[in-house]
């Protein structure tokens, strides 16, 4: 995104109103409530705007089932995912529905504006049509045998065994999903927009640099590539929408009148704020509007709605953010494996919103890649990083100002060019640049290392046995100590709001961003821990839900020389031999090799650290001593199984596999990849 213009409108995808909120749609709605505060605490007028997706034939048919209106329906998820996501702290600043007055108007007039375009026409489609339940059926409500693979038990619009896309009147064997019943062919009239018409623009827009990420605008580069396809925008009745003006039976698509309700919101929000919807979304509004959206609907937001946008005057958006999927162990969120985990379960089972959002903005950073939500990883992230580093940091200088100072703080020691307090301000122009390109990765990374460093230095001047000699000079260091921390809790509000006002009131004053004017000669209150740490009981009731169901990787069988089986010394084995099944099951990422060391009393055994463009180097530990020295592995691109469980040998804790090829003159060779793939990155 180019310089941001003077306020910023900012939005996540708006939650079907069908079902519960689950720890996918949370991925989302972090990632976005992250940028908002971030932009907010850097006093920026940024607005959060949501709504609840309220539309289409999956709730007018499940509203029958439990015997109510449909209004009444989403109404009740539209109250249950609000109670969710403020138990998040997902901050909106409204959370409104499509099912609104504003909505409508605003359908038809862009409606209307596109049709004056030139761009709206009219014509028969050949369609299934149930004559048990009455009802012409939509894409997901007929499914058959795939005509591409024959795999069967597909829906109309897309084989999940093969991934070829068909109209549903190509299925063969089609049933209704409502009744099973077979659906018979019949005609009807809709309304399609010519999307072609738009084609120059939205090559223009989505070219546009900063408007998507690269890996988004080579898949959308291939969709322009080609004519684009008519988008049908009308449904027959019963469904449950707005009616197409000038007709009783046919209604807007679900998708046509959706994204409309970050505009409609947007109106409803200013009318009660005194504002006017103009001020964020008129074509020449100094507005950035900001999307954040998942991989699933690229193209009802990259091609849709920018057109619909542009044909009826109004501003389009400034960029579009796509984040990846979230897997739960490795696996595929599933209900039949156990792996579909919803918000109110993780809260239920007692674990602390704060633990996930922490993990998620660990993990999050500028490309549409997907994260896993390992519960050991959780586990280590939150007690390694938010509680032995950034909470000890505090907890640790607050306890001893309170006990051996009264409770006040000193001043801090005297500056020098390259001082910690120095770092501390270059520290915040990184993370304030990390928020903006939404790398929550880069920005936690940063905040860490700053942490580290205050927490080494406390480590070495130890003032808690300087206070026996120079009583200033130990106040001094701690009060630096607790003024850094102040400043990394500030850093980190937009990721972790409770614990930075945790920290704020325990050292007595609020925490501003950009203020590097220190905290000296100030009462603290009573310190106490700010992060409570995850213990194998906490996790086990969430545990018992999918961890058991999700498929692991097998045991790794070793090629072992049967002399060597009589010792079972894991850590002395030369590099393991992988079965191509159990293979199959691994995650493989790139890692760059930072430091490397050998194993005391341990021959074949090297420690590398390895960057998986985590918040920390991960420690692994290979046999590979025998045929490389230390120093020839650091700096080298690695592929590393990264989904394994960790291991101790010999003292050590490794979090993963470097993986080998066998052969050559060493008897086995280090599988490196070029110095160009970025760490993390997953390799297929």
């Amino acid at each position: 995104m180019a310089a941001m213009a003077s306020r910023t409108l900012v939005t996540m995808a708006l939650p079907y109103a069908n079902g519960s909120i689950h720890l996918g749609h949370l991925v989302e709605a972090v990632q976005t409530d992250i940028f908002v505060r971030a932009l907010k605490a850097m006093g920026r007028d940024a607005i959060f705007i949501c709504a609840s997706d309220a539309h289409g034939t999956p709730i007018e048919v499940n509203a029958a089932k439990v015997g109510i209106a449909p209004a009444e329906f989403v109404a009740r998820f539209h109250q249950e995912h609000a109670a969710d996501y403020a138990a998040f702290d997902i901050a909106f600043d409204t959370f409104y529905t499509t099912h609104s007055e504003e909505n409508r108007l605003h359908a038809e007039k862009i409606y209307e504006k596109i049709k004056a375009d030139g761009a709206v026409e009219q014509r028969e489609v050949e369609q299934f049509y149930c004559e048990v339940d009455k009802r012409f059926l939509p894409d997901r409500f007929v499914k058959g045998t795939c005509p591409k693979c024959g795999a069967a038990d597909q829906y109309g619009d897309a084989c999940e065994v093969c991934g070829s896309t068909y109209p549903p009147t190509d299925l063969k064997a089609p049933y209704c999903v409502l009744c099973q019943t077979p659906p018979v062919r019949r005609r009807s009239m809709h309304y399609f927009v010519r999307l072609s018409k738009y084609q120059d623009f939205l090559r223009q827009w989505t070219s546009t640099k900063g408007r998507l990420q690269p890996e988004i605008l080579h898949s959308i580069d291939g969709w322009l590539s080609e004519p684009l396809k008519d988008w049908d925008i009308s449904r027959d009745a019963p469904y449950f929408g707005f009616k197409i003006p000038g007709e009783e039976a046919k209604y807007f698509y679900v998708w046509l009148d959706a994204p409309v309700g970050y505009l409609s919101s947007t109106d409803h929000w200013a009318r009660a704020h005194g504002r006017t919807v103009e001020e964020f979304w008129a074509a020449d509004a100094d507005c950035d509007v900001v999307h954040f959206i998942g991989k699933d609907i690229v193209y009802f937001h990259t091609l849709f709605w920018p057109a619909m946008l542009h044909a009826s005057g109004w501003k389009v958006p400034s960029q579009v953010h796509v984040h990846g999927m979230l897997t739960v162990e490795g696996a595929k969120m599933s209900k039949s494996r156990g792996t579909f985990i919803n918000a109110r379960e993780y809260l239920d089972a007692g674990l602390e919103a704060e633990w996930l959002r922490y993990f998620y903005a660990a993990n999050l950073g500028t490309a549409p890649s997907d994260i896993d939500l390992s519960l050991s990883e959780l586990k280590n992230r939150v007690n390694g990083e938010l509680l032995n580093n950034l909470g000890n940091l505090a907890n640790r200088a607050l306890s001893i100002v309170y006990a051996r100072f009264e409770g006040k703080l000193g001043r801090m020691p005297e500056a020098s060019p390259n001082d910690l307090w120095s770092t501390a301000a270059a520290c915040e122009q990184e993370v304030s640049a990390a928020y903006l390109r939404c790398d929550t990765r880069a920005a936690v990374q940063a905040v860490l290392s700053l942490s580290s460093r205050a927490n080494e230095q406390l480590q070495r001047t130890q003032p808690w046995k300087l206070i026996a000699t120079d009583r200033d000079a130990a106040q001094a260091e701690l009060t630096l100590a607790v003024n850094v921390a102040r400043v990394c809790a500030r850093m980190l509000a937009p990721v972790v709001p409770k614990f930075a006002a945790g920290v704020a009131a325990q050292t007595g004053a609020p925490l501003r961003w950009g203020d590097f004017t220190p905290l000296e000669n100030a009462a603290v209150g009573e310190p106490h821990p700010l992060v409570r740490r995850i213990e194998d009981a906490d996790l086990a009731k969430l545990a018992s839900r999918f961890v058991a169901a999700a498929p692991k990787p097998a045991a790794v069988p070793a090629a072992v020389p049967a002399t060597a089986r009589k010792k079972p010394a894991v850590e002395e084995l030369p590099p393991a031999v992988i079965d191509l099944a159990v293979f199959a099951q691994t995650e493989l990422r790139a890692g760059k090799v930072v430091a490397c060391e050998r194993i005391p009393k341990a021959d074949k055994l090297l420690k590398l650290s390895i960057d998986l463009g985590e918040a920390a180097p991960r420690t692994i530990l290979s046999g590979v001593a025998k045929a490389y020295a230390p120093e020839e592995l650091i700096g080298k691109t690695v592929v590393v199984v990264a989904n394994l469980s960790p291991r101790e040998m010999r003292g050590e804790v490794s979090h993963g596999m470097v993986l080998f090829a066998t052969g050559g003159p060493r008897g086995f060779t280090v599988v490196e990849l070029s110095g160009e793939v970025p760490p993390g990155t997953k390799v297929k």
